[in-house]
């Protein structure tokens, strides 16, 4: 992250707690009533921390975001259907997500491996 962009770290930090708390309640509620204005909350929420992230150049949990806005999307389509294998393979990806925000949140960078 830049020096430029370090000023805005609190309010990243902030956003992604955010995002985070409202995919982790909505996939959730994905599990037990699945719906198209759900999953659009969903994708707004996943597409807002992409951006965020992205834009704070932390690319690695922008790719990540970007991979599980995918799977919310082919939800969307109706590509792929919301099954219990589903559910946690996002919650994974989640975990992940939050795990990185914290490794940011103390060292303004995060390490580790989205690869899986």
């Amino acid at each position: 992250m830049t020096e430029d962009m370090s000023q805005y770290l609190g309010v990243f930090l902030d956003e992604a707690n955010e995002q985070m708390e409202l995919l982790e309640q909505d996939i959730l509620q994905l599990e037990q009533e699945p719906s198209q204005e759900l999953l659009q909350e969903i994708f707004r929420a996943a597409h807002t921390l992409k951006g965020s992230s992205r834009a704070m150049g932390f690319l690695a949990m922008g790719e990540l975001t970007h991979a599980m806005e995918d799977v919310f999307d082919k939800l969307r389509q109706d590509k792929l259907t919301v099954n219990g294998e589903l559910i946690n393979a996002l919650f994974t990806g989640l975990d992940t997500l939050k795990a990185m925000k914290d490794e940011i949140a103390q060292s303004s960078e995060s390490t580790l491996d989205t690869s899986e």
